[in-house]
């Protein structure tokens, strides 16, 4: 039996009951929603993994409990990672580091992985060098004074830029500038003081493209494409200076041409393909596309903006349809890394074994007998 663990719960995500499914009928209540007729996705993910792989032992841990992660053969970080710990605190982030690296705990996916997608730099400037186009960027890291960012904006002719943290998630603690802003100095001095907390930044240009166009966000599970979300804001504003992407709305396939669709699935494979950790292709990465190169409105010129991972959103509210893909994904992961079970292979060793051993005595007792009564005979 393949034992297989979904940690999670920080996610918010949920499973519409409006799709039938079998596992409904077994999963435990508390993680029925009744007002709103949906239930909590990873307890979902590992019940629908269990009732449809019937050679699965699945079961939902609501945290990274090293007793209860040791009794499975994998653990997948579902709806929580390695930054759910970073932002809550510095001993829950040294803990959960120690638990993650363990091997004894069986957890996927690796520290190597989640380290390379923490930082956006790092992996942007990676897929760079690997041909992918980016948005116009550079790196703040050490260097974090006034002085070094504007004169990096200006070297690059930038109106307005927006700065995005490393180990922020989502939208989080993003903050817009603009060049004829009279306070941007002060503006600047006091964002870099309220976030000290942070290991380095990117600095990009404002794409004026997801004003008018949609960003499209990719999902690849096992390295193959499934499907996509498009989003762009609804008051035409980018990377407002008082919320960022206010009243986004959510927008699904008819929205997105056959061309732009295909320009997303040709960097995606590459992108998957050049992922550098990790036994074969992520379970787990959304690839997000912005429009377009050169700041034009020019949708022949997407580029890629953001890579997520496990424990960020599957924006299954958008695509109730896709909850199958992930419990045959996580299925699929769990056979590629752990291989069949070993459980199995020992059950019917420890069943042919016996009878062979019982056969054989059988076999000794008949010749004895038969020695026996040939020498009475022969006397």
């Amino acid at each position: 039996m393949l034992k297989i663990g979904i940690v999670g719960g920080a996610l918010g995500e949920r499973i519409t009951e409006e799709l039938y499914q079998k596992w409904m009928d077994t999963i435990s209540t508390r993680y029925y929603n009744a007002n709103n007729g949906d239930y909590m996705f990873e307890p979902a993910l590992a019940e629908a993994i269990k009732t449809k792989y019937k050679d699965t032992e699945t079961v939902y841990l609501k945290d990274l409990n090293e007793k209860e992660l040791q009794k499975n053969d994998i653990n997948f970080l579902a709806g929580i990672n390695l930054l759910y710990a970073w932002e809550t605190s510095p001993q829950m982030y040294k803990k959960w580091k120690r638990i993650i690296s363990d091997k004894k705990n069986h957890i996927y996916p690796s520290l190597q992985e989640q380290d390379f997608l923490f930082d956006k730099g790092k992996y942007l400037m990676y897929y760079k060098k690997k041909g992918i186009p980016i948005a116009p960027t550079f790196i703040i890291s050490k260097n974090r004074t006034l002085q070094y960012i504007l004169t990096n904006v200006k070297k690059h002719k930038w109106k307005s830029f927006v700065i995005k943290p490393y180990h922020a998630y989502a939208n989080v603690d993003i903050k817009r500038f603009d060049m004829e802003d009279k306070q941007l100095e002060t503006k600047i001095q006091n964002y870099m003081k309220r976030m000290k907390k942070y290991p380095g930044f990117l600095c990009q240009e404002v794409m004026i493209g997801f004003r008018e166009h949609y960003e499209v966000k990719s999902f690849w599970i096992n390295g193959e494409y499934k499907y996509y979300v498009a989003m762009k804001t609804t008051d035409g504003t980018v990377f407002s200076d008082e919320e960022i992407f206010k009243g986004e709305d959510i927008i699904i396939d008819d929205k997105v041409s056959k061309k732009v669709l295909d320009q997303v699935k040709k960097m995606g494979k590459k992108i998957v393909k050049e992922f550098p950790y990790g036994k074969g292709p992520p379970l787990y990465l959304r690839l997000d596309f912005g429009c377009c190169q050169g700041n034009t409105l020019d949708t022949s010129k997407y580029f890629l903006n953001e890579v997520e991972y496990a424990g960020c959103r599957t924006l299954l509210d958008a695509r109730p349809d896709a909850f199958d893909h992930w419990v045959k994904g996580y299925y699929e992961k769990a056979i590629q890394l752990v291989g069949k079970t070993k459980t199995k292979t020992k059950t019917k060793t420890k069943t042919k074994t016996p009878r062979r051993t019982r056969r054989t005595r059988r076999t000794r007792r008949t010749r004895r007998r038969r020695r026996r009564t040939r020498r009475l005979k022969s006397t």
